[in-house]
């Protein structure tokens, strides 16, 4: 090979660089959407589901059927620690009576909310529904959820009662329970 064919080859391979290079940074660059994996599962015992708090930031919910205890949690994205934790015992919602809960059977799904603070408490844009299996009374639960802090209002935060729904006419449970918050018992 001469001298002017390595030159040549040499300038080729350069300009076709120097393409590469142009063809990079001048081409559109695909999107990339994030992806929610919200889900929900039950066994015996519990059911479980996460859900959206906001931007970037999920919770998980757990429901214990043997005490009535709906729990969750949030990660923390920079410690990789639960942050917040949330409870609220739901029996009583869902019209148990006390001390008369045999074996209980629920569903836990979430759904999406836009809803105005409660009370001066900011809210989760998510709403979990809790359904007692035998009745189809459902209940829907608010979460307390500071967006700008990215946190829930405390260690121990209480979940908000919002409404209550009772598609076969509440039943002999519901007799007795109490209105979810900002329910009057004629709505129900």
């Amino acid at each position: 090979m001469r001298m002017t064919d390595w030159r040549d080859l040499a300038m080729a391979l350069a300009l076709l660089a120097v393409g590469i290079v142009i063809g990079l940074v001048a081409a559109p660059r695909p999107t990339v959407s994030r992806a929610l994996a919200l889900g929900s599962l039950a066994d015996e015992s519990f059911a479980v589901c996460t859900v959206p708090l906001s931007v970037g930031v999920e919770g998980i919910f757990m429901l214990d059927f043997e005490t009535g205890d709906l729990s969750g949690g949030v990660i923390n994205p920079t410690t990789r620690r639960f942050m917040g934790a949330y409870k609220h015992n739901v029996l009583a919602d869902l019209g148990f009576k006390a001390g008369q809960v045999k074996n209980p059977r629920f569903l836990l799904v979430s759904g999406g909310a836009d809803m105005a603070a409660a009370g001066g408490q900011p809210l989760a844009s998510s709403v979990l529904y809790v359904t007692d299996s035998s009745t189809g009374t459902t209940v829907a639960y608010g979460i307390p959820w500071n967006s700008q802090q990215a946190t829930p209002a405390s260690v121990g935060t209480e979940l908000l009662p919002l409404d209550v729904a009772r598609p076969r006419g509440g039943g002999t449970k519901a007799v007795g329970a109490k209105p979810a918050v900002g329910v009057k018992p004629k709505d129900r």
